[in-house]
């Protein structure tokens, strides 16, 4: 079954899937960070899972990513491309590096976020995004910021991407996608390394990963002409890959089976989300929480590891601790999250879309004008 082309603008229930994925994050650091929780049985393996929020989360930059390209019959103009993202991402990101750095790197702090002290060297890797090509810097500063690196990468081969599937189409993309992980897991990431622990074989690089971030780009040409499917399919695609994605994770498959099963989880909840169309209304609150995701994301490991010593001494077990812990974590994240979003995300973004109104343009356009492009990444 087909329906109508998406109307341009913001795609209902896209941003909502951001926030349940930032959100499925925060609960599997609680069971990794806070060391105190005597937690019983199988729950910390089940809190573990929200880490694969991140995989949806790729999923999801391609999606949003490619939507203006398709819908512009494939045209991507690079130095308007570029231009918009950096002042879209780097402007927050920076601004929670400073944050985390000042805290892993202060006598009097460091203790309380990373394992030893974070040297100047380690603040550079990150502050040029390359921390991924360095598994060993990953959790220095900020653990969690190795997936803003990853788009930053996906960024720059973005363009590439689109000139792939404008010659050859989708499929050559996606296959080629996987047979790439394949082969830089198999090799270890052909064996490359240099010094100060630079190494291409860690499953959080680019070419791991770019299999789900292309499964997104798959979904955009999907939705655009209209050819997204029934909501009730993909109901049954997200039970049927969410089930094959937890077995997959516990049974300890090899890494490149688990990118492909969360991928396929990612892909089946953002086309359920498009065919189902939601009212956006319906969604007011958890699509407003989404849109501030980026934000809550970069700045939710460090509340995490200062509110610790905190929730440790709540009184009640590890019940009360985990429950109400988890609830003031929130609780700061978003509020922190929010400020983010006001003084920085949004005015950046207002300031990249001024300055770079057209990443993409429709063959023959006067003037090129922009495209209206769905959630616009984070």
């Amino acid at each position: 079954m087909t329906s109508p082309s998406p109307p341009a603008g913001r795609l209902a229930g896209i941003d909502t899937l951001r926030g349940l994925s930032a959100v499925a994050v925060l609960v599997c650091h609680i069971a990794g960070y806070w060391a105190f929780l005597t937690l019983p049985g199988k729950l910390p393996q089940l809190m573990a899972l929200g880490a694969h929020g991140v995989d949806v989360f790729i999923v999801i930059s391609g999606f949003v990513l490619f939507v203006p390209v398709v819908r512009a019959s494939g045209r991507l103009d690079a130095r308007q491309f570029y231009g918009r993202r950096a002042l879209r991402i780097l402007p927050a990101y920076y601004l929670a590096l400073a944050i985390a750095a000042v805290l892993a790197m202060s006598p009097a702090t460091w203790d309380l976020v990373v394992a030893q002290q974070a040297s100047w060297p380690e603040l550079v890797l990150h502050a040029l995004g390359v921390q991924t090509w360095f598994p060993g810097a990953l959790g220095t500063i900020n653990g969690s910021l190795w997936s803003v690196s990853l788009e930053l990468h996906l960024y720059l081969v973005f363009p590439l991407l689109v000139l792939v599937w404008r010659r050859w189409g989708m499929t050559p993309l996606l296959l080629g996608s996987v047979v790439l992980a394949a082969a830089w897991s198999a090799t270890d990431g052909w064996g490359v390394t240099g010094p100060v622990g630079f190494g291409l074989g860690d499953g959080h690089a680019l070419p791991s990963r770019l299999l789900q971030f292309v499964a997104g780009m798959w979904c955009a040409t999907r939705v655009v002409p209209g050819r997204e499917g029934r909501g009730a399919a993909w109901a049954v695609a997200s039970v049927g890959t969410g089930v094959l994605a937890v077995v997959a994770t516990s049974t300890d498959q090899h890494e490149v089976v688990k990118h492909v099963v969360w991928a396929a989880l990612g892909v089946s909840l953002v086309m359920l989300m498009c065919s189902a169309r939601p009212r956006p209304e319906r969604l007011a609150i958890t699509e407003s929480f989404g849109e501030r995701a980026y934000s809550f994301y970069l700045l939710h490991q460090p509340v995490l590891f200062l509110l610790a010593p905190v929730v440790a001494r709540f009184p009640g077990g590890w019940t009360v601790q985990l429950l109400l812990g988890g609830l003031v974590s929130l609780a700061v994240t978003t509020v922190l999250a929010y400020l983010m979003y006001r003084t920085v995300e949004a005015p950046t973004h207002r300031l990249g879309r001024r300055l770079f109104p057209s990443p993409t343009r429709r063959p023959g356009a006067v003037g090129q004008a922009p495209v209206p492009g769905g959630n616009d990444l984070r």
